[in-house]
């Protein structure tokens, strides 16, 4: 990552910034580039991958807010009441988040595994967390599950926003797309409280299966993304490909 444009970064060398900028599509924002262009804007609506990443920001936000919830009710009902015992116990429950976050991490940087894939297994054990908090009574077992729900909301947003940049094409596109993109993960804030009000407490069992509704969604998001996105990968490497034997040829 870099905290400037290539072509602007005082750090890098020539020998560097050459190898950098011939790496990058010619479709990345430049700092050559126009701040504004109507075209880039009127084709970020013609692209079913913006909708389709919009459903996933969407309905994991409302789904990954309430879980926060809960986890004070699952540590009142594992009989710590006293303010500051409860506050140490989110400790075990937010660090392994952080952890997880950082293994997944990993594993996607040394290619043992690929953003999509670790998304559609994070969804789909989050899934299973919730649909084990609907039928499960036991107090250290809901705290467990609680924990690995919570993990796998963190875990979510950082890994698979790559992909989202990495989708967007052009200056203005690239700008656009991540205010609509947080935009609609600010959504949580909006449904969130009402998918998870207290009504439905301690239990939430109302709230757990709204939740794996917007699981099942996102799930259905990701893959139809995944498709989106690989096929245009595809086409890109064949379309460099051609013009690689082109320039062979002449």
């Amino acid at each position: 990552m870099l905290p400037n444009y290539p072509e602007t970064f005082k750090s890098l060398i020539e020998a560097e910034r050459e190898a950098i900028l011939d790496a990058l599509p010619k479709t990345e924002p430049s700092s050559k580039a126009k701040t504004w262009t109507t075209a880039e804007f009127i084709a970020i609506f013609k692209n079913p991958a913006m909708l389709s990443f919009t459903l996933i920001w969407i309905c994991h936000a409302i789904r990954g807010w309430g879980i926060s919830q809960v986890l004070p009710t699952v540590i009142y009902d594992l009989g710590f009441s006293a303010s500051a015992i409860s506050q140490l116990l989110t400790i075990p429950t937010y660090t392994f988040g952080c952890g997880s976050l950082v293994l997944t991490g990993w594993l996607i940087h040394t290619r043992r595994l690929r953003s999509w894939q670790a998304a559609i297994f994070i969804e789909s054990l989050a899934c299973l967390c919730y649909i084990l908090l609907i039928v499960i009574h036991n107090s250290i077992a809901k705290y467990i599950l609680v924990t690995i729900a919570t993990a796998c909301s963190i875990c979510m947003y950082p890994i698979i926003w790559p992909e989202r940049i990495r989708a967007a094409h052009g200056t203005t596109t690239a700008g656009l797309v991540i205010g609509l993109t947080n935009a609609a993960a600010q959504m949580a804030g909006i449904v969130g409280p009402q998918v998870y009000q207290t009504k439905f407490g301690p239990t939430y069992k109302v709230s757990f299966a709204v939740s794996i509704g917007l699981l099942a969604g996102a799930i259905a998001a990701i893959c139809v993304t995944w498709w989106i996105v690989d096929g245009r990968d595809r086409a890109r490497m064949l379309e460099k490909e051609g013009e690689m034997d082109a320039a062979d040829t002449k």
